[in-house]
């Protein structure tokens, strides 16, 4: 509003200002909107909370479900270790097949069974004296004499006393060796006696 007035023959202009709030509105306006804006604040920060809150428990749920993984991984490959070894164990524990001898082998002691250990003495022998380049005949066990065998070699008249406590590889060699030294010699002989190491008698 303007009031005009005579100054020095000019007009003056005098604004009127608004009337003033009194100070207790001022202040109730200025906590309204601290209040306002402070529950906006809260919101926001609640929301992140929430936020932050979903994001942890999502990581913890992945987290375990990887931990349970894997220990089921753990536990399976120890399982499937555990079972293999307990099969190989097993398959060693079984008692193995003995081989049966391809040569005749006659018992002189009626009613007697040829042992497991003259069995794989016998197979042994086939195979060492066919590395000498001879082949076995036949296989005789003496009457009452457990610890020996008498081999015929084929197309041979002598035999040959053996020892099943000795290696039958070393007898072997010993048998080919004597059997070169007799036809070398063209000796006749009745039997050749290898039973004691290093030493060859023959009858």
């Amino acid at each position: 509003m303007f009031r005009f007035g005579k100054k020095n023959n000019e007009p003056e202009m005098v604004e009127e200002l608004p009337p003033r709030r009194r100070k207790d509105q001022d202040e109730r306006f200025r906590v309204g909107r601290a209040m306002a804006g402070d529950a906006s604040q809260t919101r926001e920060l609640k929301q992140e909370r929430l936020r932050a809150a979903r994001v942890r428990k999502r990581k913890n749920i992945a987290t375990v479900i990887g931990a349970v993984i894997l220990l089921a991984v753990v536990v399976i490959v120890a399982v499937n270790f555990i079972t293999s070894v307990i099969s190989e164990r097993e398959k060693l524990l079984e008692p193995v097949p003995i081989p049966e001898p391809t040569v005749a082998i006659v018992d002189e002691n009626v009613g007697s069974n040829i042992s497991d250990r003259v069995k794989e003495f016998v197979v042994r022998l086939e195979n060492d004296i066919k590395l000498e380049g001879y082949e076995i005949d036949r296989i005789v066990l003496p009457y009452q004499k457990a610890r020996q065998i008498d081999v015929y070699i084929k197309e041979r008249k002598e035999y040959y006393k053996l020892s099943i406590d000795r290696s039958s590889a070393v007898q072997a060699e010993d048998l080919g060796r004597m059997l070169r030294y007799i036809d070398d010699r063209s000796i006749k002989c009745e039997y050749v006696d290898l039973r004691v190491e290093g030493k060859a008698y023959y009858k």
